[in-house]
């Protein structure tokens, strides 16, 4: 065996190619899965060492071998390009596709940097939006011009451009901003292509190198490539977003729609609840309980002044000055008006009729806009009822009026017929019955008679105007017999629960009541009866007063006698040099007499229901000792005297009590 043969054997690239013909075929199918240069040299040096192959041989194998090569690395490449694009493909959020796509983009070509710009066609400039492989922000954050640089003027559409070494190359163009960016990076050479949908430009997807050179045609076509499959993908995953966001909106809506269905459906219940109490002999109660069920708060209405008119007791002054500038704002913008009070949140929402404030709603705590809702439309069913219920009260007041007219004032009428009409007030004419005079300002009188209504609602019994004064009429108050704790009751005061009832409300009333009668033939002397009671408390100055005839103690005893000479007689007696002296110098002796006497002969009250300086009272009490005597001041002496001034008191205002 040749030596050469022993090389053949020895060597293991050439194993099993003893013979010429299964070397040649061995080697050729070795081309097939590829070969590298130095070991096909290898092995084509071992073969014309053997005289297997000549030269043109060879050189025929290293070109086989070459393009077998290249199309092994292009099949490879497309292969990449290929499960690139599919990735691309199945990403549907437009983020994670533009970093996939220039992360992508770097690794196929080798890039330092790789970046993907989006065209602002109403600024006309295109900005870089993702990158991957930059280190500062300010190229990050590059905006040029479209035309302008590489990146501009690959953003126009026109062709893949590029730039061995960008800043030195005098042949683009350049801006400051974008130079410095682009220095701040170091960058030497870009390179990018187009990104067209649909025709459009719509931005480019770059690469960048921190060292001069200039990309081959390969990496060229390759990115050509890339930036297809990228459009494509970008555009199909923007497609993909607004389409998720176009279902989301429209289950959003659905959503919307349905809770906005059930919200009318409950209004609708809530609606038809509040209508049904319109119908009910409570409507307000009723109204009260629907809302708080369905708002699950407290709810309270209060007069247009913030009074109370039903509900739960408020735990604060709704007729405070937050409350009524809440109510009054309600009432003009027609919508609930939040309010604090007392550290509590409410809110307040008007009913109105045409411009009247007829009523407030207020509901404790925060509510939501449902809440809101509620407390809205329940203002238009409040002002409903409060309308319905002046409407009735109205009649009834108009009936009791017309009542108490042709009861104060006897004269030919239908008797039986005025029995059935006072019947329906609870008044009956075989009762004991008592007639309260109430007397007020005349500035006050419409809404102590508003008070009057609410005080004697439910009760048997009439309200209403009578001339210059506000009557009621009522069954006397049960008196205590033998076999009940003695004392009068809790309704037999007469009167004071009317004056209290008007004193919560601001207003200064005098009260008086007649003795019991029974008949409604008398209740004509009756209601004379509790006027001269009224002008009685008037001329004590008792005002804010509630008395009848046996409450007045003395003073209603002197009313009865009033037209006797003994009246006369005890006058002269007792004030006869008094009355005298005033009527002679003009002087009010007498008026500081019972001023004092009143006052508990207290100097210091006296003189200031007087008007008086403490020294001019004493001097005037000095006058009067030496027309009187001193002891007009003390002992019994001071009973007479005291007396003898409420008759004159009483005769100056010309009192007394008519005859039965």
């Amino acid at each position: 065996m040749s030596a050469i043969d022993d090389d053949i054997t020895n060597d293991p690239d050439a194993a099993g190619t003893r013979l010429p013909g299964e070397s040649l075929s061995q080697l050729l199918a070795e081309l097939g899965d590829g070969l590298s240069v130095p070991v096909l040299e290898k092995r084509l040096a071992i073969l014309v060492a053997g005289d297997v192959l000549d030269a043109a041989t060879v050189e025929a194998v290293r070109q086989l071998n070459a393009r077998l090569g290249e199309a092994g690395r292009r099949e490879g490449l497309l292969r990449v390009l290929y499960d690139t694009a599919t990735d691309l493909t199945g990403i549907r959020d437009v983020e994670a596709v533009l970093t996939a796509i220039v992360r992508r983009t770097r690794a196929l070509i080798g890039s330092d940097i790789a970046y993907l710009s989006l065209n602002d066609n109403e600024t006309n400039e295109s900005f870089i939006r993702v990158t991957d492989g930059a280190t500062t922000a300010l190229f990050r954050n590059i905006r040029i011009p479209l035309g302008e640089g590489v990146l501009g003027a690959v953003a126009t559409g026109g062709s893949p451009a590029q730039s061995a070494d960008y800043l030195a190359d005098a042949s683009k163009s350049h801006l400051k901003l974008s130079d410095s960016a682009v220095a701040a990076e170091g960058v030497k050479a870009i390179m990018g292509v187009p990104l067209r949908v649909e025709g459009q430009v719509i931005g480019a997807l770059m690469v960048a190198d921190r060292h001069a050179h200039l990309f081959s045609r390969d990496d060229i076509a390759l990115m050509e490539s890339i930036g297809t499959h990228a459009a494509v993908a970008l555009e199909n995953a923007r497609h993909f977003s607004e389409m998720a966001e176009t279902l989301a909106r429209l289950d959003r809506a659905q959503s919307e729609n349905l809770a906005h269905v059930r919200a009318l459906e409950e209004l609708a219940e809530l609606d038809k609840s509040m209508v049904e109490t319109l119908a009910a002999a409570d409507s307000l109660p009723n109204l009260l309980w629907v809302l708080t069920r369905s708002l699950g708060r407290e709810v309270f209405v209060v007069t247009s002044t913030g009074e109370p008119m039903a509900g739960l007791a408020p735990r604060g002054d709704f007729g405070s000055a937050a409350a009524l500038s809440a109510a009054e704002a309600s009432a003009a913008a027609k919508l609930a008006v939040p309010f604090t009070l007392d550290g509590g949140q409410y809110n307040v929402m008007a009913a109105i009729a045409g411009d009247q404030h007829l009523a407030s709603l207020i509901v404790a705590g925060d509510l939501a806009p449902s809440g809101l809702a509620v407390l809205e439309r329940s203002s238009l069913v409040l002002s409903a009822a409060l309308l319905f219920e002046r409407t009735f009260q109205d009649a009834q007041y108009r009936l009791q009026l017309e009542l108490v007219d042709d009861l104060m004032n006897p004269r030919a009428v239908d008797v039986e017929a005025l029995k059935r009409r006072a019947g329906r007030f609870g008044l009956a004419d075989t009762a004991q019955l008592v007639v309260r005079m109430v007397t007020v300002s005349d500035d006050q009188r419409q809404r102590a008679l508003a008070v009057l209504k609410s005080h004697t609602d439910g009760r048997p019994g009439i309200t209403a105007l009578h001339e210059s004064h506000l009557c009621v009429i009522e069954p006397a108050p049960r008196r205590a017999n033998s076999s009940e704790t003695a004392g009068p009751t809790a309704a037999d005061d007469a009167g004071q629960a009317i004056v209290d009832a008007l004193k919560r409300r601001r207003i200064v009333a005098i009260v008086g009541s007649s003795d019991p009668v029974a008949g409604f033939s008398k209740l004509s002397a009756a209601h004379a009866e509790a006027s001269a009671v009224v002008r009685a408390l008037q001329a004590l100055m008792r005002n804010g007063e509630a008395a009848d005839r046996a409450s007045l103690g003395t003073t209603g005893m002197l009313l009865g006698a009033m037209d006797s000479p003994f009246a006369t007689q005890l006058l002269e007696a007792q004030l006869g040099p008094l009355l005298a002296y005033d009527e002679r110098r003009g002087t009010q002796l007498a008026l500081t007499a019972w001023t004092f006497l009143e006052n508990d002969s207290s100097t210091a009250s006296a003189a200031e229901s007087l008007h008086l300086h403490v020294n001019t009272l004493r001097q005037r009490l000095e006058r009067i000792d030496t027309v009187i005597g001193a002891t007009w001041r003390r002992g019994g002496r001071s009973l007479d005297i005291h007396v003898a001034l409420r008759l004159w008191r009483l005769k100056s205002a010309g009192l007394g009590f008519p005859k039965s």
